[in-house]
């Protein structure tokens, strides 16, 4: 084989492992993202100018994939308040029906929710909820 011969096979065959790395990745991303499971306890430390309280939200997944949640503030005696709950693209909403509040949030890391809460009274305010173990 020439010199120039191995070159050039040398040059097409870098060039078709890079052709087919790159079609590689682009097919990744066209892959869904695997699964996040959201489920189970969540807590947040509240901090008022009444004093620290903390707030519980529990999130569970029905067999056909539907998310229910509840809150639990044990400072106001309040247990298992219902959520109107979604959670789609890592991103968390809820609404505690009739009252006008809710929570938007982002999930970080498997550990947790960095987002606001929203009060009909009040501006937004940061809350973050962390999984417990």
């Amino acid at each position: 084989m020439h010199i120039k011969s191995k070159n050039l096979l040398t040059a097409f065959v870098g060039i078709i492992a890079l052709i087919t790395m790159v079609t590689l990745d682009g097919c990744a991303a066209l892959r869904p993202a695997a699964a996040v499971d959201i489920t189970g306890t969540w807590r947040a430390a509240i901090e008022t100018p009444e004093g620290n309280f903390e707030a519980l939200m529990t999130i569970s997944k029905s067999a056909a994939g539907a998310y229910t949640a509840t809150l639990d503030v044990a400072v106001l005696g309040a247990y298992n308040i219902p959520l109107l709950f979604s959670f789609e693209n890592n991103v968390v909403h809820y609404e505690v029906q009739g009252t006008g509040y809710s929570y938007d949030g982002k999930l970080v890391d498997p550990s947790t929710i960095e987002g606001s809460s929203i009060n009909p009274d009040a501006p937004p305010s940061p809350l973050i909820f962390k999984r417990m173990e």
